[in-house]
């Protein structure tokens, strides 16, 4: 049975679910603008009724027909109509280049903005946008 989550609550309710095991799919679908975009089964987006969207920086493309635990949520990218898209990492056996997560999520707010013609905006937890655009310069420069 799904859990519809208004946004409100989501964080909350993530945390606390990632002392379990909470796998997320990666799909390839139309419109896919970045290489690793998928879904939390089971756990509904009131805005859509369909399941939370999730976009997954840092990796070159993962392999679509396999579950991936979540390990952290990073952030999440809001828009006006509450289908927002949560930015994680997961357990992964490829390795995740760090410097290139910035980069990513912003392709794909511009990709995303100029399909939609809606503005949203990016949160990052922990990190200020400039904290994490500094940690990305660096790292691509070491």
């Amino acid at each position: 049975m799904p859990h519809v989550i208004q946004f409100s609550q989501l964080y909350s309710v993530l945390r606390n679910m990632l002392r379990n095991e909470i796998y997320v799919n990666i799909d390839k679908t139309r419109g896919n603008f970045i290489n690793n975009y998928g879904q939390i089964p089971h756990y509904i987006n009131k805005s859509d009724s369909d399941p939370w969207n999730v976009i997954v920086p840092g990796y070159r493309p993962l392999n679509k027909h396999k579950k991936y635990r979540i390990k952290e949520l990073l952030g999440v990218y809001t828009v006006p109509t509450g289908n927002h898209k949560l930015i994680i990492d997961v357990h992964a056996r490829a390795n995740r280049d760090i410097s290139t997560i910035h980069r990513d999520v912003t392709r794909f707010q511009k990709k995303y903005e100029n399909h939609t013609k809606l503005k949203g905006s990016v949160l990052y937890f922990g990190y200020t946008v400039d904290e994490v655009i500094s940690l990305s310069s660096v790292l691509a420069t070491t």
